[in-house]
């Protein structure tokens, strides 16, 4: 039969265990929440922007903190028409098209005949791919490509443009980087994305790729997201030392 003594001694070894089980329960809470709020300030730490050691890009970096951010999208629907394309400038029978065959062909072109022997549509040349690497001959298998797409460039700011303004961006030979020969099926896979959405398949082509798009976007005023800056610092991050 247990004393009156043993039985409060019992009792006061229960409640020592039972305080001492209560503070380990306390210390672990505290220090699973201190992970806790360790790892989310660690996920809600802004990243350093990618290392950029290529000259040409760390003037690109420049020419791109220099842009303005905007929303991307307006409330006015974009119409390819508004875009007036392809034109012929310079009243020569060649239109904006046929000019940046001409430009970029690594070889004599060949034109359609035409029975007033004028020479305006391309058929024939030689034109590297810039982001397929693929040489092509014909002039069929390429497209001339929007660097930054019409499509975009609404979204950009280009839905305030007038009629001019729009026509001119859309035959714009005054950049080499605004208009380029690219294979139709790379052209038509990109379609208005930009560089946060959609880029090259081959990395080596990243460099000048964000360097033409950075240009284009400077050149014409138009505004940037923050997930295209990163992407486009990412790009330039693969950009050779020079």
């Amino acid at each position: 039969m247990l004393t009156a003594r043993t039985i409060i001694t019992l009792a006061l070894l229960l409640a020592a265990a039972l305080l001492l089980s209560a503070c380990d329960a306390g210390a672990k809470a505290v220090k699973t929440a201190g992970r806790v709020v360790d790892e989310a300030a660690t996920l809600a730490a802004p990243k350093p922007p990618p290392v950029v050691e290529n000259a040409d890009a760390q003037a690109a970096v420049t020419t791109l903190n220099g842009l303005e951010i905007a929303a991307r999208g307006s409330g006015i629907d974009y119409d390819r028409d508004d875009w007036r394309h392809w034109v012929d400038a310079d009243r020569d029978c060649q239109n904006t098209r046929a000019e940046v065959l001409i430009a970029e062909s690594r070889a004599r072109v060949s034109f359609a005949p035409r029975d007033d022997g004028e020479d305006c549509r391309v058929t024939q040349g030689e034109w590297l791919g810039p982001w397929s690497g693929q040489v092509f001959t014909d002039a069929g298998d390429v497209d001339i490509d929007h660097h930054v797409p019409l499509g975009h460039a609404h979204e950009a700011g280009g839905w305030q443009w007038d009629a001019d303004r729009k026509r001119a961006y859309a035959n714009d030979l005054s950049h080499p980087a605004s208009l380029q020969v690219t294979k139709k099926e790379v052209n038509r896979a990109k379609g208005k994305q930009p560089p946060d959405e959609w880029r090259p398949a081959d990395k080596g082509s990243w460099c000048g790729y964000a360097l033409d798009w950075i240009a284009v976007k400077a050149n014409w005023q138009l505004t940037v997201t923050e997930t295209e800056v990163d992407a486009l610092q990412e790009m330039l991050a693969t950009c050779s030392v020079k």
